[in-house]
């Protein structure tokens, strides 16, 4: 069955919504780490149900799996780390802001997947509006600009992947189950070799709040990569930039921010670029 272009961004949009939601309560937890292992504990279950619903992966996925996951530990060690260092409103905006532009590169350079003019100039947007949201954070110096800007690469090296790996597979969520085992377990296996019974406390006490990020986490995961099966993955990925957006806003209510006329403009800026996304 064909589905919308424009129902696909809007999953994208809600995925986008999502993925800053848990990534606030990363940063808000006291125990960052442990916040995204228990994150990643409910992925290994929405991975392992998924599993026994979808078959097997092919053989020629299997390498598009261990090097998504790998790319992935790097990603959750950079972005707790960042997140250490740097406040919400800084770290996830250069993170993300990274992105849009260096997987369009990828994905010319190792999918041969290149862009309409239309579908160019709504990365293009996206990008320049996700600079205008940023540009102060970029002034702020030390390491944890280059963690942030180290998320982001890590962040392209599993998208590249993934969109290349959903591809070799009859069913795309099949590809989506095993990435989750695999990128959550190796999580949950440093955790109980180095802090077993802290993890299980914090586990204890957090278990509402965590169970409930988990879902966000992986749905948003699975809907993403699911869309770059269908869809340009540099298309896929500017829409779901749009996250910085929902964090900022998240950023204005929960951290009373104030919403200044740049981050107006730029918000403006981002949704013309995924007008033109959508239209393409």
């Amino acid at each position: 069955m064909s589905v919308p272009e424009s129902l696909i961004y809007g999953l994208v949009l809600l995925s986008a919504l999502a993925h800053a939601v848990w990534n606030a309560v990363v940063k808000h937890s006291g125990e960052s780490f442990l916040q995204l292992a228990m994150i990643r504990s409910v992925g290994l279950l929405f991975g392992a149900l998924l599993a026994t619903q979808t078959p097997l992966p092919r053989a020629g996925a299997l390498g598009y799996l261990i090097g998504g996951a790998l790319f992935q530990y790097l990603y959750f060690f950079l972005l707790t780390h960042s997140y250490r260092v740097l406040d919400y409103g800084t770290a996830y905006p250069v993170a993300r802001g990274v992105t849009p532009m260096l997987v369009a590169i990828a994905a010319l350079l190792f999918l041969d997947e290149s862009l309409q003019p239309l579908q160019l100039t709504g990365v293009l947007l996206v990008t320049c509006g996700i600079f205008a949201l940023i540009m102060k954070e970029l002034r702020v110096s030390g390491p944890g600009i280059l963690l942030s800007v180290g998320t982001g690469v890590a962040i392209t090296g599993y998208t590249t992947l993934g969109a290349a790996g959903v591809r070799t597979v009859a069913n795309p969520l099949s590809f989506v189950a095993w990435l989750e085992m695999l990128s959550a377990g190796g999580i949950l296996v440093s955790v109980l070799l180095t802090q077993p019974l802290r993890g299980l406390s914090f586990a204890r006490a957090n278990l509402l709040r965590g169970s409930a990020a988990g879902m966000l986490a992986s749905g948003a995961f699975a809907v993403a990569l699911w869309a770059t099966s269908v869809m340009p993955v540099a298309a896929v990925v500017a829409t779901r930039e749009t996250s910085i957006l929902f964090a900022s806003v998240i950023s204005v209510l929960a951290l009373n921010e104030r919403f200044s006329p740049r981050r107006l403009i730029a918000a403006l800026i981002i949704f013309s670029g995924i007008g033109a996304l959508a239209l393409a």
